[in-house]
Parts: structure tokens; C-alpha cells; sequence
């Protein structure tokens, strides 16, 4: 009854640090979602403003082009450790 005992828990651990885990390549995947929702956003909501001349981006704008070039830098980041 012990040994039964102790390997449920033993296989119910292993089973949750499996689904713990993330690949490389889904991290890399999910990074790639992530700057490409954002990238698709900015290209929405600003490609205007940064058709004018000289460029004048609103503050919202320049937020969400901090957020790209922040998900892009997390993204080359995480490509990177490969």
C-alpha cells in the first residue's frame, strides 16, 4: 500500500514538472505571437502618424512602439539562447 502510495505521488510530481516545461521553440513561438499582435497594433493605430513629415507620434503611439521594440528585444533574447 505504501509503495503504491509513494509511486502515485512519485508519478503525479513527474507529470506536473513535465507540464512545467516549455520548450525552447514554443517560448521562441510564443514570443513571435506576442511582438507580431503588438507590431500588427502599432502598424494599425500609428502608420499614419509616422507618414507625416516631420513624424509626430502621439503618446500612445510612442507607448506602443516601446512595447514592440521591447517584445522584439525579448524575442532575439530568448532566439538567442539556442
Amino acid at each position: 500500500m505504501l509503495k503504491a502510495a509513494l509511486f502515485t505521488i512519485f508519478g503525479a510530481a513527474s507529470v506536473l514538472v513535465l507540464a512545467g516545461c516549455e520548450s525552447h521553440q514554443a517560448k521562441v513561438d510564443r514570443f513571435q505571437k506576442e511582438y507580431d499582435r503588438l507590431a500588427a497594433q502599432f502598424h494599425q493605430d500609428c502608420s499614419a502618424e509616422y507618414l507625416k513629415v516631420p513624424p509626430t507620434p502621439s503618446a500612445k503611439c510612442t507607448d506602443e512602439d516601446n512595447k514592440v521594440k521591447a517584445a522584439w528585444d525579448q524575442l532575439q533574447a530568448e532566439r538567442a539562447k539556442n
